[in-house]
């Protein structure tokens, strides 16, 4: 069973706003991935249209003998889009068991990957907004008249695309959408894992926190 036996709208209710009561109400139940992959999966759908725009993006800085693999370059950043948001949902999942067993943490490790995918579902409506937010502000992005071929240029070109409107409302969009998802991820690996509130809060805090200064530092900020 992969849902408590109560209304669709209920649970979604309570994974969002109530998570310490929707995974109190699943502690006694058997792990179940198929609604926690779908989360991670239309969380990689909703971030690929940002990176597919972004991709397009990088047209005029080509040179022109580049110009028609510009198609490709964007169908990669796609791919590359949707599977890191894959690759991130195994590594938050375990680096949060591994940190889990430092407070002595047990349960089986298919309970952390249904804790975490369920906490994808504010990152699938974060992703998307970021992802408009990007297609939005896109066509009125100008690009530095520099020499991109020096490190100078380089940098320059950097710090307008972080400090242009697209980049600082998807980012801020991101951070705002992980806290939520690790509120979530909380709840999910203290049941998961037979954690106190407190232990819980550190296993999935510090990797968050990391995520989120490292983050905050590419727009410039510190």
């Amino acid at each position: 069973m992969d849902v408590p036996e109560i209304t669709m709208s209920h649970w979604i209710v309570d994974l969002l706003l109530n998570p310490d009561t929707f995974f109190r109400e699943r502690e006694g139940h058997e792990a179940g991935l198929k609604f926690p992959l779908l989360f991670v999966l239309l969380a990689g759908l909703a971030a690929a249209p940002g990176a597919y725009v972004v991709a397009g993006m990088t047209g005029p800085l080509l040179p022109p003998e580049a110009q028609s693999y510009l198609g490709i370059v964007m169908a990669i950043a796609v791919v590359a889009a949707f599977f890191s948001t894959i690759i991130f949902y195994i590594v938050f999942v375990i680096v949060f068991y591994l940190l889990s067993l430092v407070f002595k943490g047990s349960g089986d490790i298919k309970k952390s990957f249904e804790a975490v995918g369920y906490g994808y579902l504010p990152l699938v409506v974060g992703y998307l907004l970021s992802s408009l937010a990007i297609i939005y502000y896109a066509p009125s992005f100008v690009f530095p008249q520099v020499d991109l071929t020096t490190p100078a240029g380089a940098e320059a070109l950097n710090q307008v695309i972080a400090s242009s409107p697209m980049t600082m409302i998807s980012s801020i969009l991101g951070i705002l959408f992980m806290l939520w998802a690790a509120n979530i991820w909380i709840f999910g690996m203290r049941y998961a894992r037979s954690l106190t509130l407190r232990n819980a809060a550190i296993t999935v805090g510090v990797p968050v926190g990391i995520y989120i200064i490292f983050q905050i530092s590419a727009l410039g900020v510190l």
